[in-house]
């Protein structure tokens, strides 16, 4: 199954525990959404992004390919969050090529807004950075940082 990582999972050390058998395809964009904050992190302390539609607006990451077991653990997020608070969406992603992919993802169901904090962000800033991902998206996630 070709899977979506947009958030924490970009992190190569989290995506490894969480989708050990997953294979990278390519990076791409998911196209009018945006990342939102709106589910709490017991983990993180603080809130967890997910994606939520956006007109205008696009989000980062890469596609991956995955097995029913890498699935399952995804799906688990380590006992970190509710079972449910995360939903796989299917969604349409643009390549760097331009070329449109069906693939999944997660998305959260919204509890309310919560804001991330620095350790989270940097930790999602790493795994942006190690998969090169465009300066657009370096700065979207270097917005959300505490003021």
């Amino acid at each position: 199954m070709k899977f979506f990582i947009y958030s924490d999972c970009l992190n190569p050390t989290q995506l490894k525990r969480r989708a050990p058998e997953h294979q990278f395809v390519c990076k791409a964009y998911l196209e009018d959404h945006t990342v939102q904050f709106c589910r709490w992190s017991s983990q993180w302390r603080c809130g967890l992004g997910s994606v939520a539609p956006s007109p205008g607006e696009r989000v980062w990451g890469i596609v991956v390919e995955i097995t029913e077991e890498d699935l399952k653990l995804l799906d688990e997020f380590e006992d970190e969050v509710p079972a449910g608070a995360f939903r796989h969406l299917p969604v349409t992603v643009v390549t760097e090529e331009g070329e449109k992919m069906l693939v999944t993802t997660h998305a959260a169901t919204p509890i309310g807004k919560f804001k991330p904090k620095e350790h989270y962000l940097e930790w999602v800033l790493k795994g942006v950075r190690h998969w090169k991902l465009p300066s657009e998206c370096v700065e979207k996630w270097q917005s959300f940082m505490p003021r």
